[in-house]
């Protein structure tokens, strides 16, 4: 293995790990922040400005509708949760910046 090929490798393994923990961080707190979790509404607001936050949403999706399937559909699927919440980006995003909306 030459060293060029060891930096591309180091570079494509890290984006990759980057995406994924990035993205664990932002799918669970943004399932919160629909679940009305004042706590993970008051994160998101501090490190986040409105543009950034409508940003992460997009860019994140498919981490987004992972945690939706783990916390959401498999949970009422086995039957442990009656209601299934709708997925809705608007929604997750009014929760969080209502003010900057209106």
């Amino acid at each position: 293995m030459s060293n060029l090929e060891f930096f591309f490798y180091l570079f494509v393994y890290g984006a990759i790990l980057t995406y994924l923990v990035l993205g664990f961080i932002i799918s669970f707190e943004s399932m919160l922040a629909l679940y009305g979790v004042q706590s993970a509404i008051r994160w998101i607001r501090e490190w986040h400005s409105p543009q950034t936050y409508k940003t992460m949403l997009i860019i994140f999706l498919p981490m987004l509708q992972l945690a939706y399937l783990f916390l959401e559909i498999i949970p009422h699927l086995i039957g442990l949760n009656n209601h299934i919440q709708s997925f809705d980006l608007d929604k997750i995003y009014l929760s969080v910046f209502p003010k900057e909306c209106s």
